[in-house]
């Protein structure tokens, strides 16, 4: 009596690739970890068999693709990050004069959170890890969209002849934005202000304040 194999749900569901298409497999693992990382709760929430179920992929082929788990989160959080960063760019460049691109910047941030509430909360509500090995020696994944604000805020900060450092100033910008649209969507009961206006009020505040006094 011949013994019958039956194929796995995944093989199934996937056909196996054929010579050449591992850029297919690669970029269809990307796009099924960033729509787990887009309702999950924490980085560990996404694993490589959650990965392959979500690509139809066999778990097996994960490791044909990326050295471990690590690796394709770098990539995950490298394309989010990049749409953002465009969003800036675009706005930045269409803008007049440092202060008028800064307040671009801000608008094209919140926008983009949003019109894209999925990917905005995969890149700043995912609970991420203190440490990725993976990531060893690399910069951060959303390092070139920070420096891109960091840039537009020393701009702005030199304009308006403000000594005021622009890494503290940019992270406090950040944080500011982050909690504009977090609260905006989260409390849409309280009468807030145009964001627009917010925005103003927020960057002449951060351009215009004194500079902080350090104990000796």
């Amino acid at each position: 009596m011949v013994s019958q194999v039956h194929a796995s749900d995944s093989e199934r569901r996937r056909p196996r690739n054929q010579r050449g298409e591992g850029i297919r497999l690669r970029e269809e693992l990307i796009e099924a970890a960033r729509r787990l990382l887009k309702t999950a709760e924490r980085e560990s929430d996404v694993s490589i068999r959650a990965v392959t179920r979500e690509a139809g992929a066999a778990p097996q082929s994960f490791y044909l693709q990326f050295a471990n788990l690590d690796e394709l989160l770098y990539a995950v959080y490298e394309i989010e990050y990049q749409g953002l960063a465009q969003a800036i760019d675009a706005a930045v460049g269409a803008a007049q004069d440092p202060l008028d691109r800064l307040r671009a910047a801000c608008l094209a941030y919140c926008g983009f959170a949003e019109e894209q509430p999925g990917r905005y909360r995969a890149l700043t509500s995912v609970r991420g890890q203190l440490l990725h090995e993976g990531w060893e020696g690399r910069p951060l994944p959303g390092a070139p969209t920070f420096a891109l604000i960091r840039d537009t805020v020393a701009a702005a900060l030199t304009s308006a002849g403000s000594t005021a450092d622009p890494f503290l100033t940019a992270s406090t910008l950040w944080a500011s934005l982050h909690g504009l649209v977090t609260l905006r969507a989260g409390r849409p009961a309280f009468p807030w202000p145009p964001a627009e206006e917010m925005i103003n009020s927020l960057t002449v505040q951060l351009l215009h304040a004194p500079p902080s006094h350090q104990s000796s």
